[in-house]
């Protein structure tokens, strides 16, 4: 499955915005890992999930960098419980 099909498991939208969320992403070639990996995921709080032609996904890791990715390139996305909330459970 690749970001630009329709049967894409996005499962996040504008209303999770301040949940902790994960993405996979589509990597661009320069980037691909070190083994040919193309796909990667980014943990964090979803500040900002932006519709439209320059739609896009910002995510605060726990380190505190803000990541922006496209969104034609998650393949997935979804909510995850916090560390504090899994650690509960």
């Amino acid at each position: 499955m690749d970001g630009t099909s329709p049967g894409r498991a996005l499962r996040i939208s504008a209303q999770d915005v301040g949940s902790r969320v994960v993405l996979r992403y589509r990597l661009d070639p320069p980037d691909h890992g070190q083994f040919g990996e193309t796909l990667t995921d980014l943990v964090g709080e979803l500040l900002e999930w932006a519709e439209g032609a320059q739609g896009h996904a910002t995510v605060r890791r726990r380190s505190g960098e803000q990541v922006s990715v496209d969104l034609q390139r998650i393949v997935a996305a979804k909510v995850i419980p916090s560390p504090r909330q899994k650690a509960a459970g």
